[in-house]
């Protein structure tokens, strides 16, 4: 179908409810997946499933061929080093953008990308700077910083339409990153920065809701960087004291300095984890992140481009994580 849409990682925790809410929409949806028995374990309907992978070109040729528009949400967030991270998030985007080329060239492309990639920022104000201009602190932003070049230079050598969109912190009910948020929180003491960092935090369906109007308005979009966020700012104290809240209970929060995990438990479980050769969440990349000042997005201009105003407040949100997967 000419105006399908193409979903990479679909199988992820966004990917799974942008795909709902596009079928709900009545959009064509195909989704490129690696495993298609684990893909419908996990709810997404046996007749969009494309198997492939950004590694296999011809899958990738087979699952974009007449395509309308892409959301490439696919992406390594756990890896050992640059070349790990740059496997997936920038030479797994170049060969998107090649079978884009060969059997979809008019298709337009939705870059999942994240805050991660701009750097860090206080007030927002490096959120949606142009790919040039950015500065990330660690290897996974630079990654996606890696992808967003990628499209850039497709877009600079034959025209690509693509929006590029930033996502903070995101949460919801059955994902791993949000799970260890609340274990964090719930825990007898919750650690935490030494002093309190801003932070912008986003619910899953608003999200999705802003990918859906970028995939409507991508004409009207084309070639930017766009920040999205929540609708209210937290920072490090107080989002686990409302994740506790939240579940009925009450935050303890012990403050530390981040050089102790940066510097040595951090290191500790990564060895380990190398060891397993299975990366972890807690890595010495992933502690550049929380040392650095404030991860705070600006989804001003956002709203006004795709016409989305964030709807999910942050206590209702957290308190349907809790009841959905019983932590009240």
């Amino acid at each position: 179908m000419a105006d399908e849409v193409l979903v990479t990682g679909a199988t992820g925790f966004i990917g799974r409810v942008l795909t709902a809410r596009l079928r709900a929409a009545g959009c064509g949806v195909r989704c490129l997946v690696r495993d298609p028995v684990r893909a419908a374990r996990l709810g997404l309907p046996q007749e969009v499933l494309r198997p492939g992978s950004l590694d296999d070109s011809a899958s990738l040729r087979a699952a974009a061929r007449g395509a309308a528009t892409v959301v490439h949400l696919a992406g390594a967030t756990r890896a050992f080093g640059q070349a790990g991270y740059d496997a997936t998030n920038v030479a797994g985007t170049a060969h998107l953008l090649a079978a884009l080329r060969d059997v979809a060239p008019d298709a337009g492309l939705v870059q999942v990308s994240s805050l991660a990639a701009a750097g860090p920022s206080v007030d927002g104000a490096t959120a949606n700077l142009d790919p040039g201009s950015c500065r990330p602190v660690s290897a996974y932003g630079r990654s996606k910083l890696g992808g967003e070049v990628e499209v850039a230079r497709e877009r600079a050598a034959r025209g690509l339409r693509a929006v590029v969109i930033r996502p903070p912190v995101v949460y919801g009910a059955a994902d791993e990153a949000t799970a260890l948020l609340f274990d964090q929180a719930l825990a007898p003491l919750a650690v935490v920065p030494w002093r309190a960092r801003p932070l912008s935090v986003i619910h899953v369906e608003d999200l999705v809701a802003f990918l859906h109007a970028a995939v409507v308005r991508l004409a009207a979009v084309d070639g930017r960087h766009l920040s999205v966020e929540g609708p209210e700012r937290l920072d490090t104290d107080e989002l686990p004291r409302r994740i506790a809240q939240a579940c009925g209970r009450r935050a303890r929060l012990l403050r530390i300095p981040m050089a102790l995990p940066r510097y040595l438990v951090a290191p500790l479980v990564e060895g380990f984890a190398r060891l397993r050769r299975r990366p972890g969440f807690l890595s010495v990349d992933k502690m550049r992140e929380a040392s650095a000042v404030g991860w705070v997005a600006d989804g001003g201009p956002a709203i006004e481009a795709l016409g989305h105003r964030p709807e999910v407040a942050v206590d209702a949100g957290l308190r349907a994580v809790a009841l959905t997967e019983g932590r009240s």
